[in-house]
């Protein structure tokens, strides 16, 4: 017998180190519009699901600067530096689970999953 793991369910699995029922979003339910508070050198979220052609706006509430950025093909963005107290909303448009980090603030990584 050979097990499954759908994007969405491998994302909400592999962030959170272990399966909670709370971090699994249908499709569905899919958001559009997701926000990402970057505060104390860290993402307030790790793990977000949104619809295809839906969009992740990254909030610096940090006193810092960040640049969020994806290298993952298919999602490749840099949002260049963000000065604290910003806002940048970025698109995405291909299903998949992309991984997001800070170029200035390497610890900083989250997991965005585009569903259908």
């Amino acid at each position: 017998m050979r097990i499954r793991f759908w994007p969405i369910m491998a994302a909400a699995f592999g962030a959170a180190g272990g399966f909670s029922a709370a971090t699994l979003v249908f499709a569905q339910d899919a958001p559009v519009e997701v926000v990402v508070v970057q505060r104390d050198i860290d993402f307030d979220k790790h793990a977000v699901t949104i619809k295809a052609g839906g969009q992740v706006v990254y909030v610096n509430d940090d006193r810092f600067g960040h640049n969020v950025f994806s290298e993952t093909p298919g999602g490749e963005f840099d949002i260049g530096r963000q000065a604290p107290n910003t806002r940048v909303g970025v698109p995405f448009r291909r299903v998949g689970t992309f991984t997001v980090n800070c170029r200035i603030h390497p610890r900083m990584s989250m997991a965005v999953t585009v569903v259908q």
